[in-house]
Order: structure tokens, then sequence, then C-alpha cells
């Protein structure tokens, strides 16, 4: 007996493989994000696997200046920096700048002159008038990104802070410390410094990026109901149109096996059509959302995709679709074909 062509390609089927494409885009994109989290947390890690110490000399105004030479025992394991907070209109910003040539802060700090680049939560751009101790104008030229300082801090050259602290270069308030012992611990200490370790605040993130992975994977509930009710409207109005050829089959000999296997087919092929091309969406969504990210500014999060989070997307949106065609599906099986055969279909 030879199939009969029940659904076709049209309007309606193009319109649902579309609402359920944008479904598996959806969730396609939250395991893209959550995963990539998840990366740069783990690159963090490693990074601070070190136990970084942020070095500073408290003074009765605050945190004082010191020289190189006293931090001279560690040194070679220290990113020494200059902050101040400044004025730039009627609000005030931390301006900061580092001197890394250790490498210790694993992350590309640098500006040059008087051009700056401001974090995520400073509205600045353009031309500006710093003024601290003395009054410096600037050009915002980008962004920043760091695990380390704040997003509300500004990012400056070592001549442009000297400048605005009025001080000589080779003086410093604070230093980022790689690998203190404990005894070169107590020895600034006792020097009068303070010794703040850093790994709490990758402790912090990274309990936070856990919260943000378990989220994740409740974004599938919500996409999976809208994805069967799409499944189940699709094949309940297709059904619905198509009674009567439905009946014609029943009449020359399918069985209620074979008319419930012909929905179900169908309804996995919309399915699969629909999540492949969620897929491909979502891929190039999360892709495109990384490339302006960096275009825009250097940042420690990264939108990564993994294979075996596809393959879930595209089997949840297959599942799903399937799940809410089982009861137009079934209702159609059970139903007389003389019943069917009195409806008129409509093409």
């Amino acid at each position: 007996m030879r199939s009969l062509p029940l659904f076709r390609f049209n309007k309606r089927a193009r319109s649902t493989s579309w609402g359920i494409a944008l479904c598996t885009m959806f969730i396609v994109a939250s395991f893209s994000i959550a995963s990539g989290l998840r990366s740069s947390m783990d690159t963090l890690s490693d990074n601070f696997s070190s136990e970084l110490s942020l070095v500073t000399f408290p003074g009765t105004s605050g945190i004082d200046f010191f020289e190189s030479s006293a931090l001279v025992e560690v040194e070679d394991r220290s990113a020494m920096g200059v902050l101040a907070v400044s004025s730039a209109g009627p609000d005030h910003f931390v301006v900061f700048a580092v001197h890394d040539p250790a490498g210790v802060l694993g992350e590309a700090l640098a500006a040059s002159g008087h051009d700056v680049k401001v974090g995520a939560s400073v509205p600045l751009s353009g031309q500006a008038v710093l003024e601290s101790e003395t009054s410096q104008e600037v050009t915002v030229v980008g962004r920043f990104s760091s695990a380390l300082f704040s997003p509300d801090w500004i990012l400056g050259s070592l001549e442009l802070l000297l400048e605005l602290t009025d001080r000589d270069d080779g003086s410093w308030n604070f230093a980022v410390v790689r690998s203190l012992t404990a005894d070169e611990r107590d020895s600034l200490e006792s020097a009068g410094f303070s010794v703040q370790p850093m790994v709490s605040i990758v402790e912090f993130l990274d309990s936070s990026v856990a919260e943000l992975e378990a989220d994740a994977f409740w974004v599938l509930v919500p996409s999976a109901f809208v994805i069967a009710v799409l499944a189940y409207s699709f094949i309940g109005a297709e059904v619905a149109d198509r009674r009567h050829d439905i009946g014609i089959i029943k009449t020359i000999g399918a069985g209620r096996r074979r008319v419930f296997g012909y929905l179900m087919a169908e309804s996995a092929l919309i399915c699969a059509y629909g999540g492949a091309l969620g897929l491909a969406l979502g891929i190039v969504m999360s892709y495109a959302v990384s490339t302006v990210a960096s275009h825009m500014f250097t940042s420690v999060f990264v939108i990564e995709i993994q294979e075996t989070l596809l393959v879930a997307s595209y089997l949840v949106t297959v599942a799903a679709g399937v799940a809410g065609a089982l009861i137009p599906s079934a209702r159609m099986t059970v139903s007389s074909p003389v019943s069917d055969l009195r409806e008129v279909g409509t093409y």
C-alpha cells in the first residue's frame, strides 16, 4: 500500500520549524555561555593556584606610597602599581596603572600616554579631565576587563598616574605578589604592610559560576515545553485539515499502529529540521556574541560550544516535539473511518 502524503512543508510547517529553531537556539546559547564561564573560571583558578596576594601600606589617609626597595625580597614575583581616586566632573573614579614585567597577573593591562581604558561600569567616553593632586586631560580609547580589578575603575599609564599623584618614578602604593611564604608574609606585616590573599575572589566567582551552570539546565524545561506545544499545535492543525485523507487510508486497510506511525514520523521530521536549524543559529549567535565582545574589550570570559551540549540540545528538541505530538496522534488513531470520511479536508 502506497503511503499517502498527509503533510506538506507549507506555511504552517515553516513557521513551526522556525519556532522550534528559536527555542533550540536559546538552549544552545544558554549552554554555551555557561560552558564558557566554566572554562574561563578553570583557567583563572589555574592562574591563581600560586595564591596571589595584595600588598599595600596603610596610612593615615588611606594607603601610602612606598619605594621598590621595600619589596626587594619579592620583587621578581611582584606586579607593582599605582592607584588614585580622581574626579571627572561630578563623579569620582579610581584610576590605576600596573607594571608587570614578570607576568604575575596573567592578563594584559596596559595603557600609554594620556590614553585610558575604562571598565564596563564607567560612563566616560571621548575626552575627559581627571583631577587628583593635579589635573590631567585624558582620552578614552576603549575598555578593559579584568579578573582582578573592578569594572568601576579606569586603567591608565604609569606616566599618567605619576602625574596625577605628583610622584616620582619608582613610587608605588600597591603590589600583587605571587607565592608568598609564611616568613615573607610575616616580614612584610612586621614592616607595616597589609597583606590580603586574592584567592578568595576567584573562589567567590567560581561558586557563582557553579550556580549559573545549574540554572542553565533549567532553561531546558520552558524551552522543551514550548517545543512540545508547537508540535502539538502543528500536528493537531494538520490532522484537522487532512482528517478526510486519514479516513481514506484507514478504509483501505491502514491499522491504528500505521496511522500513529505516520503522524509521529511527521512530528519527528519537523522537529529534527527545526532542531538542526536551531543548532546552526545557536552556534552562529554564540560566536557572533563572542566576536563582538572581544572587539569591544578584552574579556576574561569567553563563549564555548561543546559537542556534548549540542547533542543534548538536539535530542531534547526532538524528544519534546515527539512528546507534544503524542496526544493529537493518539486521538486520531481511535476515531472511526466513517467519522473521518465525513470531514471535508481544507487545502
